[in-house]
């Protein structure tokens, strides 16, 4: 090359407008030139504020090479008006290539030549109105040649060229782009084909996996996800393609600098059309709390159970058709999920174009099942930085007893808006045999009788397919040959675990009623010790318990009585009523009273004080022998 080289050339080589050749040429002689080198840097710097936008937009080389052209020719300038708001950015970059370029041209540049040349593509002609052309640009040798599909304004104007680059064959940059041209390159996120919600309730933590189908071009796509307003993590965003699996690679997930709640995914696919993807992350602000409704026949003997669960949805999100998974047991969160989705930069502060779970990463393509165990595991502060995968802190959900740890699937799907609590069906069973049962014990309830239903969660009661999440049970009986209900009592339950019994505490029973009523008190046996005092004696006290039954059905009734002293003797002479010793201080009757009837029982205990507790032993001695 002789002498140095123009300021065309030197824009060439900037933007890369010119031939492999000249391009070698040119780099070797900036390189050995000091003066072009300078004028280099001056060119730079009249074109810095292209840098503003390059993170938001950026012109594409066919772009760059119309506003040169533009910028050399002769005539009068004209005014481009904008096109409307989505094109702003591309429009802006036109305008300040072109008067950075008047600004470092020769008065009196002559014209260019026209048609295809190594300096730059052939200029457009401009069409009729909302017209779409094509045009095809010289590659490297071996690259075949770009379209680029040009969106074409008000015919008086200049053409300016606002889609997307698209590379088709061969002419796929291996090189990955670092920032998408324009908001246009952006694959826009279409809506949910469905969404699968897996709440942890014992924390303030829900796995959401959207299914949703997007359509790629052929070569480098980027797509952006917005978080705005929601309580999304960003640090555990995950996106990976259900087909086509050999062909779709996620790259890396960045979130762009001074870009609050946005990341932009870069996916490079070797197929051109529409692919499935699943999106999946963890949000805060989803809770459930089960409740159970059930109706016992008119004998009481059995009972329909109905299992409901309400979802209330304070996450920022509206999720439509979600089918809802709930997990029933514990799990402990070392980082609470509100307080990622809240912080100003995904990773805790700023830190560039920086990625985050970019898909599938260095661990390879997820099940179902290994999905939601990576997420019982999930990493906090995990960056992926040009396909690595760096690791900050641990963001640990662990499991405590596994076997009081159950994923509870609801059937069906329900549109659950935000902001909104929505109540779904569980379960519904019928025929699930109950025992009713009556208990008075004044120690623990006062004078008042509680009314009782138990039954078991295993399959001879009709159930024992899942756990039974904590919840309020309520339980209604038939008033009337109609089939309306009158409510008999209900009571909050704990976590019922397969093949356990539970017995309901329904509350006090106005219709059964137990009186004990003390016959006779005396005191005997006194011994006396060596100075004539009392050291020990005998207590004796006879019970009348009386047992009234206003109900229509018959009830069976436990009556526990409490000695304050674990040194008693009791006896009864009614054959139909039978005690157990409880535990030490207290004595159990069970006995079953006819509808609408009456029954009374008496007893007669014996309770040993001072040193004749020791003759209580020796006459817990006889008996036993």
């Amino acid at each position: 090359m002789n002498g140095h080289l123009t300021e065309q050339q030197l824009i060439d080589y900037e933007f890369k407008l010119a031939s492999d050749a000249a391009m070698a040429e040119a780099r070797s002689h900036v390189q050995a030139c000091d003066e072009c080198r300078a004028k280099l840097e001056a060119l730079k710097a009249k074109l810095a504020a292209l840098d503003v936008l390059r993170e938001e937009v950026k012109a594409s080389e066919a772009l760059v090479a119309q506003a040169v052209a533009g910028a050399g020719g002769s005539g009068p300038r004209r005014i481009i008006p904008f096109a409307p708001l989505p094109w702003l950015g591309a429009t802006a970059a036109v305008i300040i290539v072109g008067v950075a370029l008047l600004l470092v041209s020769p008065p009196g540049r002559g014209p260019q030549p026209k048609g295809p040349s190594a300096q730059g593509p052939a200029p457009v002609t401009a069409l009729e109105p909302d017209q779409v052309a094509e045009t095809e640009t010289p590659l490297a040798p071996g690259r075949g040649a770009r379209k680029e599909t040009m969106a074409i304004g008000d015919a008086s104007t200049d053409p300016i060229v606002l889609a997307a680059t698209v590379l088709e064959g061969d002419d796929v940059m291996e090189k990955p782009p670092f920032a998408p041209a324009s908001a246009i390159e952006l694959v826009v996120l279409p809506r949910r084909e469905n969404v699968q919600l897996t709440i942890y309730n014992a924390a303030d933590l829900t796995l959401v996996r959207e299914r949703r189908s997007l359509t790629l071009k052929r070569g480098w796509n980027w797509l952006q996800f917005m978080w705005a307003e929601t309580l999304i993590d960003p640090t555990s965003l995950s996106l990976e393609p259900t087909e086509h699996t050999d062909q779709v690679e996620i790259q890396q997930l960045v979130f762009p600098p001074r870009l609050r709640e946005l990341g932009r995914w870069l996916i490079r696919s070797e197929v051109s059309g529409r692919v499935p993807f699943e999106l999946t992350y963890l949000t805060s602000g989803l809770a459930w709390r089960a409740f159970y409704m059930g109706t016992l026949s008119e004998d009481e003997t059995k009972m329909r159970l109905e299992g409901y669960v309400r979802v209330d949805n304070n996450s920022g999100e509206e999720y439509e058709n979600a089918q809802t998974r709930l997990i029933v047991g514990k799990v402990h969160l070392l980082d609470q999920i509100r307080d990622l989705a809240q912080r100003q930069y995904a990773y805790g502060a700023a830190r560039g174009m920086m990625g985050g779970m970019g898909g599938f990463g260095a661990m390879g393509r997820l099940g179902d099942k290994d999905r939601d165990d990576y997420f019982f595991r999930q990493v906090n502060g995990t960056a992926v930085v040009g396909g690595k995968l760096m690791l900050g802190d641990r963001k640990e959900i662990r499991k405590e007893g596994l076997s009081e740890y159950f994923l509870y699937t609801i059937e069906g799907t329900e549109t659950i808006p935000n902001q909104w609590g929505k109540r779904l069906l569980s379960f519904e069973t019928d025929d699930i045999p109950v025992e009713g049962l009556y208990k008075y014990d004044e120690q623990r309830w006062g004078t008042d009788t509680i009314r009782f239903l138990s039954f078991a969660n295993d399959e001879e009661h009709e159930l024992g397919q899942t756990p039974l999440p904590d919840g309020t049970m309520r339980i209604y009986g038939r008033a009337d040959a109609e089939g309306h209900l009158a409510y008999v009592g209900g009571t909050d339950v704990k976590y019922i675990p397969v093949g356990e019994e539970i017995e309901l505490p329904l509350g006090p029973a106005s219709l059964v009623e137990v009186e004990p009523v003390l016959m006779e008190f005396r005191t005997e046996n006194y011994v006396f010790d060596n100075e004539d005092d009392v050291a020990g004696w005998d207590e004796v006290r006879t019970w009348k318990v009386e047992i009234t039954n206003a109900r229509t059905l018959p009830v069976e009734i436990e009556v526990t009585r409490g000695f304050e002293t674990p040194y008693w003797t009791l006896t009864s002479d009614d054959d139909d009523v039978s005690y157990e010793k409880h535990d030490a201080t207290h004595a159990r009757f069970k006995l079953d009273v006819l509808p609408r009837g009456k029954q009374e029982f008496e007893y007669t205990v014996t309770t040993y004080h001072g040193v004749r507790e020791a003759t209580w032993s020796e006459i817990q001695l006889k008996t036993r022998n």
